[in-house]
């Protein structure tokens, strides 16, 4: 994974050299940590993104999954309408 981890003191002191860094388009993140174990990692923001849309994209195939895989019967437009009405008019006192 982190070839090279850098001291935590050191990304510090750094902090304003790798956001050069990462605005002049360099993508390699930075490792971070002590005792040469990675506890974090910096990424230029456009990595991130790309990471976060990936994992949402990931998060919804998985949520399509399991609905297609659910046999159960859906609910008609219509019994739809009158569960949520049912269960407002619950929320509200006047059942």
């Amino acid at each position: 994974m982190a070839e090279t981890v850098v001291p935590t003191s050191e990304v510090r002191a750094a902090l304003s050299q790798i956001t050069k860094r990462f605005d002049a388009g360099d993508p390699e993140p930075v490792f971070f940590g002590s005792h040469r174990r990675a506890q974090a990692v910096l990424v230029p923001i456009a990595t991130w993104e790309r990471l976060l849309a990936h994992a949402e994209d990931e998060l919804d195939l998985d949520v399509a999954r399991r609905r297609l895989a659910d046999r159960r019967p859906w609910l008609s437009e219509e019994d739809l309408d009158a569960a949520l009405a049912a269960a407002a008019k619950k929320a509200s006192g006047r059942a």
